[in-house]
């Protein structure tokens, strides 16, 4: 036997589905009659402070990063040594820091952090009264 190779011939085009008669012709009217009536209110006009609203939430935020590193960069500073004048003279004697490294509870390490820390003091203290000029 031989097999019909054309389809569409054997199923036709007809979908099956079919729009009844003036179905669009009256389909706005009845929509219109289905939907309720609505009023609608014009938009309201944005006041000042809506409009500003962005941009001072925009500064406020701004001001509250620079508060932090203000608090962070204060921190960072502190820990790093306290600088002490006596303590400064102390130990350009080199007698003294024999006498600290024999007798005391230091080390060479903890001399070299201290004047490591001690140097930096100078440069913020250097720093800070370089640019009061």
């Amino acid at each position: 036997m031989k097999e019909k190779t054309d389809i569409l011939s054997t199923i036709g085009k007809d979908s099956g589905f079919k729009v009844p008669d003036n179905y669009f012709s009256d389909f706005a009217e009845k929509m219109a009659k289905s939907l309720p009536n609505q009023v609608i209110e014009p938009l309201p006009q944005p006041t000042l402070w809506h409009r500003v609203r962005p941009f001072v939430y925009m500064a406020a935020m701004f001001a509250g990063i620079w508060c932090m590193m203000q608090i962070f960069n204060g921190i960072g500073i502190k820990d790093k040594g306290i600088y002490n004048p006596e303590i400064v003279a102390g130990f350009q004697n080199e007698a003294n820091v024999d006498d600290f490294m024999l007798h005391g509870d230091i080390s060479e390490y903890d001399i070299l952090t201290y004047e490591d820390s001690v140097a930096a003091a100078d440069e913020i203290h250097l720093a800070t009264d370089s640019s009061a000029w």
